[in-house]
């Protein structure tokens, strides 16, 4: 038996898209708020950091690994590659 395609929410999807823009709009606020108090370089430095470490929550919790993501208490990563 084949199997129907999903049909989307659309209050939901319409959600959604109200907070992506809600969130796109406000970053450019937050931004000239901060840029008057934090140096850029700092600036730019957290947000990639904030980011980074939201996709990885988000990568852990969703059970995707990357190939050359170290395990948890795995010090390779600190370690040279071999040129074996």
């Amino acid at each position: 038996m084949e199997a129907l395609p999903r049909q989307p929410n659309m209050a939901g999807e319409l959600a959604l898209l109200l907070v992506l823009a809600t969130l796109w709009g406000a970053s450019y606020t937050f931004i000239r708020v901060a840029v008057a108090t934090i140096p850029p370089i700092t600036l730019i430095a957290g947000r990639t950091a904030i980011a980074g470490l939201l996709l990885l929550i988000i990568m852990r919790w969703r059970g995707v690994r990357c190939r050359g993501m170290p395990r948890a208490g795995d010090a390779s990563c600190f370690r040279p590659a071999s040129t074996a």
